[in-house]
C-alpha cells in the first residue's frame, strides 16, 4: 500500500513509519517535526523561527499548496490531529479537503486532545483528566486563549471532518471515550515503537541512591503536584535519592537524562501512558504515570509495571517513598519495563493492526 502519514507528535509517526516499511509498504511522512523535538521527516512544512509569527503560518500554507503534488495517490491517509495549522478552521479546511478528495482511506489516530475531546473531559469535573484539561484553561489570559480549547466552532469542524473520513483510531482511554457516538470510531491500536532503538541496560540504583527525574513540559501533566513531591521529600531523603526535573530539551538531550536516571516521573493526570513513558520503559528504567484500569482494558493490557500515581502530593510522596524502600527491586522492576514494551508495542506487530484494520475497511467499501 501507499500510505501517507500526515503530522508527528512524540515520534509516533516515525516508529509507525518504520514498521510499515518492514512490512513493505511505501509510506511517506510529512511534518513539522513536532517542534523543538525535530523528528524527521520525507517533507518538512515548518519554517524559521526568525520570521515574525504573523507571517509563519502564511508562509507554511503557501509551502503546503506548493507541494500539494506531494499529498495525493496513496491508499490511506492517516492524520495526528484535526487541526495542524493553527486553531481556526478556516486554515485548515482547504489542505485537509484536498487531502480527502484526492486519496483512498483516511483516518485520525486519536493521539491528541482535540476541541471535541477536551470539551468532553472539561465537562466531567469528577474524571481525572479534568485536571488534564483544566490546566491549559488556568493557563489562559484572554477569552480568545480560552476558545483555542472550548470552542464550538472548532467542534464544528471536527466533527464534520470526522464524519468525512474513514474511520478514528484512539492509541487511549482518553482519546477513545468522547468519540463513542461516533460509528467510524475504530477499536484502540496501541502505540508502535521501534524496540531496536533504544538499549536495553541494567536501571543499578548507584551509590545507594535513586535518581528521579520528571520531564517539564505542559501544566496538564500535573507538573505541579510532582514537583512539590520532589521539593517535599528532597531535604528528607537526601541521602539515598536524588530529584531532577528538566524541560524544553531536543530529544537527544532529553534520552542522555534519562540513561542516568532509575525512575521517571511522568504524568499525574492520565488513565494511560504513551510515548516518553514506552522510550523510557525500554531503557530499562521504572516509570511512574497514568495505569489506571480503564486505560490498561482498552489497549488489552495485562501485568502493568507503570506505578499509578495521580494529582495528589501526598499520594505521590508515598509512591516515591515504596520505592525507595524497594530500591533492591529496581533493577527487576526496570527488566519488566523492558519486556512490557517488547510484548505490546513492537512496532511491527502495531503496524500489523493497521494494516488489518485498512484491508478491513476496503473489503468494506467494495
Amino acid at each position: 500500500m501507499k500510505i501517507l502519514l500526515f503530522g508527528e507528535f512524540s515520534g509516533y509517526f516515525n516508529c509507525l513509519k518504520n514498521g510499515l516499511q518492514s512490512l513493505g509498504h511505501h509510506v511517506f511522512l510529512a511534518s513539522d517535526g513536532d517542534g523543538v523535538k525535530n523528528f524527521p521527516s520525507d517533507f518538512r512544512w515548518d519554517v524559521s523561527k526568525k520570521i515574525p509569527q504573523p507571517f509563519r503560518l502564511f508562509i507554511v500554507l503557501i509551502n503546503i499548496f506548493l507541494h500539494r503534488h506531494l499529498f495525493r495517490g496513496y491508499d490511506v491517509v492517516l492524520f495526528i490531529s484535526p487541526k495542524l495549522f493553527g486553531k481556526r478552521p478556516i486554515f485548515n479546511k482547504p489542505i485537509y479537503n484536498y487531502i480527502l478528495k484526492h486519496n483512498k482511506l483516511s483516518y485520525l489516530v486519536g493521539a491528541g486532545l482535540y476541541n471535541t475531546s477536551f470539551k468532553y473531559w472539561y465537562d466531567r469535573k469528577e474524571s481525572k483528566y479534568y485536571g488534564y484539561t483544566s490546566a491549559y484553561i488556568k493557563e489562559c489570559k484572554t477569552q480568545r486563549e480560552i476558545d483555542n480549547y472550548y470552542n464550538n466552532k472548532g467542534i464544528e469542524w471536527e466533527r464534520n471532518l470526522l464524519s468525512r473520513i474513514t474511520g478514528i483510531i484512539p492509541i487511549w482511554y482518553e482519546y477513545a471515550e468522547p468519540f463513542r457516538d461516533f460509528t467510524n470510531l475504530k477499536k484502540a491500536i496501541r502505540t508502535p515503537i521501534d524496540l531496536e532503538k533504544f538499549e536495553y541496560k541494567p536501571n543499578v540504583v548507584k551509590d545507594g541512591k535513586v535518581v528521579f527525574f520528571h520531564g517539564l513540559s505542559r501544566p496538564c501533566k500535573g507538573g505541579e503536584f510532582i514537583l512539590a513531591a520532589f521539593d517535599k521529600l528532597r531535604e528528607k531523603h537526601k541521602d539515598d535519592a536524588e530529584f531532577i526535573a528538566a524541560g524544553g530539551l531536543p530529544f537527544d538531550e532529553y534520552m542522555k537524562i534519562i540513561d542516568r536516571t532509575n525512575v521517571i516521573v511522568d504524568d499525574a493526570n492520565s488513565y494511560s501512558f504513551c510515548m516518553n513513558a514506552f522510550f523510557s520503559m525500554l531503557k530499562g528504567k521504572v516509570v511512574m504515570g497514568g495505569a489506571e484500569p480503564e486505560g490498561n482494558k482498552e489497549l488489552g493490557y495485562e501485568d502493568v509495571p507503570v506505578i499509578n500515581i495521580c494529582a495528589n502530593v501526598n499520594q505521590i510522596c508515598q509512591a516515591i517513598e515504596d520505592l525507595i524502600e524497594r530500591k533492591d527491586e529496581i533493577e527487576a522492576l526496570g527488566f519488566r519495563s523492558r519486556k512490557f514494551v517488547e510484548k505490546y508495542h513492537n512496532s511491527i506487530d502495531v503496524a500489523k493492526a493497521f494494516v488489518s484494520q485498512f484491508e478491513n475497511d476496503f473489503e468494506g467499501k467494495a
